[in-house]
């Protein structure tokens, strides 16, 4: 029993220990896929690009879910795009706000000048708490009719950054639950 409540608390004091030292770790996933929710007005153009996006007032977007990451407290993301179609008037442009978990983390533009082609968004922010678990990309302007719109490529690369482990006071919770368990055990015999 001592040997038993022993381990417990040694377990304890190491689920306490490491939630001091955060460990870095990323994820990265495929987005947009075609598994993602399109807003647009057409949605999916081919197997391979969706779009055409231009309205705020209609919600133009692309999110896509991502259950059980195991990453924690998401600080950084790198996202690749693939603009495959770019029909924007001269000195237009569509304006999007990127969001990790629904929280808004940045902003990124296209313009009739950028054309068409592969594009790396990266964005440091402040940690959010809690479990990564999604993405989403929501236009944040409206092209005014006939000013054009842009379609995006699918199964492009977003590596999202953050920790390994939750944050401290899940683990902490954790080692108290044990200690009860060993406790409830010690009990019982």
């Amino acid at each position: 029993m001592k040997h038993c409540l022993r381990n417990t608390v040694a377990a304890t004091a190491l689920a306490v220990a490491t939630a001091g030292v955060a460990q870095a770790a990323s994820v990265t996933v495929t987005f947009p896929s075609s598994l993602a929710t399109v807003v647009a007005s057409v949605g999916s153009l081919s197997a391979t690009e969706v779009g055409y996006f231009w309205s705020m007032a209609r919600g133009d977007s692309v999110s896509q879910g991502y259950p059980a990451t195991g990453l924690f407290n998401v600080s950084s993301l790198s996202m690749d795009l693939n603009v495959t179609q770019n029909v924007l008037a001269a000195g237009q442009s569509v304006d999007w706000d990127v969001l990790v978990n629904g929280i808004d983390v940045g902003d990124w533009s296209w313009s009739d000048a950028d054309g068409t082609g592969l594009t790396n968004v990266a964005l440091s922010f402040a940690a959010i708490a809690g479990e990564f678990s999604s993405l989403a990309l929501v236009v944040s302007n409206e092209v005014p009719s006939g000013g054009g719109s842009i379609a995006l490529g699918l199964d492009t690369r977003t590596t999202v950054e953050g920790n390994a482990v939750p944050e401290p006071g899940t683990l902490f919770l954790l080692g108290l639950t044990m200690m009860g368990l060993a406790a409830t055990r010690r009990r019982s015999r």
